[in-house]
């Protein structure tokens, strides 16, 4: 098929939205299918996708257009750019993670696919999902976990359950069969003790994401190295201004990593976190605890090592008590004990990292794709 992906991220970027966009792209584009990519210019770069592969860590070649987008107009520019475009070369299905551009597609009789990450809540998203369910070219609505699943079918009853289809996250297998030999960043570059274990966290920074909860843990647990990966530059800022004034000298923020150069950090994981609060905020504003489905937690997964994660409704929608250690959220004392915990128990450490790897392999970004069109 020639399959246009409508996207609204920007690219390049380093938003959890724009990685999962160019994963799909790259498994899409595995599967054998044509793919044209349409997204927005980050304000005041280049139009510079040379190093792309390496930033989302993708292998196939696929076909990227960047538009230029005016937020003062509610980037209706960009919207007109792609329908023009789309019309003088009608592609077989439109994939868009955004309602407005699931309307446009469906109106000029494009097969299309949504995928929400989100619960339509403003007045126009919820009349167009109401008109996008009546056309006959939505062809399939694809959401993220069968909480945001529940809750859609709770609050639009007109819609019937076999017409919305729950798809988790996934990862790129093969990027985790780590070479510990050949790895080039080690404890020593990053500075960090290394007769001691490390504990990681990968992603943003972001409110309810739990790295005020792993400063403090940093605190009462010197002998562990914690390394953070990711987060903008502001944000690491306030939390190494923060570890300098409270003396908490075991813990290092590398900031942003691209994405194919994860694997090698995190080979040096001892254990790895995932401290999610009860109300988690995202780039966009607004809670999304209730119906999330993290990108890292299938990687985490793929890693083989040890996963500690928060107790959380939507991520036990893959996580359970025998792939990950489940904690109350913002207990500190309980964090604190599954990580030592953890770290010196071996046979339950390899338990849970070994179903978590079987977990991951039945999980990857083609069996994701292969998934949805199948449902077409």
């Amino acid at each position: 098929m020639n399959i246009v992906f409508w996207s609204d991220s920007y690219v390049p970027s380093i938003a959890a939205n724009s990685i999962q966009v160019l994963k799909m792209c790259n498994a899409l584009t595995n599967s054998g299918h044509e793919v044209c990519l349409y997204a927005k210019k980050p304000h005041g770069t280049p139009n510079n996708l040379k190093d792309i592969n390496n930033i989302y860590g993708i292998d196939s070649i696929f076909d990227i257009k960047i538009l230029k987008s005016n937020p003062d107009i509610k980037h209706l520019d960009y919207d007109f750019k792609i329908c023009w475009k789309i019309m003088k070369g009608k592609p077989d299905l439109i994939y868009t993670r955004n309602i407005r551009s699931a309307i446009i597609s469906s109106i000029l009789s494009i097969p299309t696919i949504l995928e929400l990450h989100y619960l339509p809540v403003t007045i126009f998203s919820k009349l167009a999902l109401k008109r996008l369910h009546k056309s006959p070219h939505c062809k399939n609505i694809v959401v993220i976990s069968n909480k945001l699943k529940n809750v859609i079918l709770q609050k639009y009853p007109y819609i019937n359950e076999s017409e919305i289809q729950v798809a988790h996250d996934a990862v790129d297998l093969d990027r985790f069969n780590f070479n510990h030999n050949a790895n080039k960043i080690t404890k020593e570059v990053l500075e960090l003790n290394p007769d001691n274990k490390t504990a990681v966290y990968v992603g943003h920074l972001y409110p309810g994401r739990g790295i005020k909860m792993i400063l403090k843990l940093a605190k009462s647990l010197s002998n562990i190295n914690f390394l953070i990966i990711g987060g903008h530059f502001n944000d690491i800022k306030t939390y190494q201004d923060y570890a300098y004034k409270n003396h908490i000298n075991n813990i290092k923020f590398v900031g942003f990593v691209p994405n194919s150069q994860l694997p090698h950090y995190y080979a040096l994981a001892d254990v790895l976190l995932m401290p999610y609060q009860k109300k988690v905020e995202v780039s966009g504003g607004g809670d999304t605890s209730e119906w999330m489905s993290p990108m890292k937690t299938y990687e985490y997964m793929a890693t083989g090592k040890p996963i500690i994660s928060s107790d959380l409704p939507a991520l036990r929608e893959v996580l359970n008590e025998s792939n990950a250690i489940l904690v109350e959220p913002d207990n500190v004392e309980d964090w604190k004990y599954h990580i030592e915990n953890t770290l010196t128990n071996t046979i339950l450490a390899t338990k849970i990292s070994f179903n978590a790897r079987m977990c991951a392999e039945s999980n990857t970004w083609d069996d994701r794709v292969s998934k949805i069109l199948g449902h077409l």
